[in-house]
């Protein structure tokens, strides 16, 4: 399972990944992001499952960056 730039899926799923649409993928143990602003996402995610929602928006506002997307919890 993964997230990835759309111009490398066929790549990945050539080499055995299970492509899953979504800006972020987090499976729990693993967690991808494809292209360069959902690794936004994928840092913004990655502060709310750690530290709550309400740090993450106060990260959000800081940066004065809007996540956008889906998350996917595979």
């Amino acid at each position: 399972m993964a997230a990835q730039h759309r111009r490398a899926i066929a790549d990945l799923a050539a080499q055995g990944g299970r492509i899953t649409r979504g800006r972020v993928v987090d499976d729990g143990d693993l967690v991808t992001s494809g292209g360069v602003t959902s690794g936004l996402d994928l840092a913004l995610w990655l502060v709310e499952r750690h530290f709550g929602a309400d740090a993450a928006l106060g990260v959000e506002t800081n940066m004065e960056y809007e996540r956008r997307g889906t998350i996917r919890h595979v």
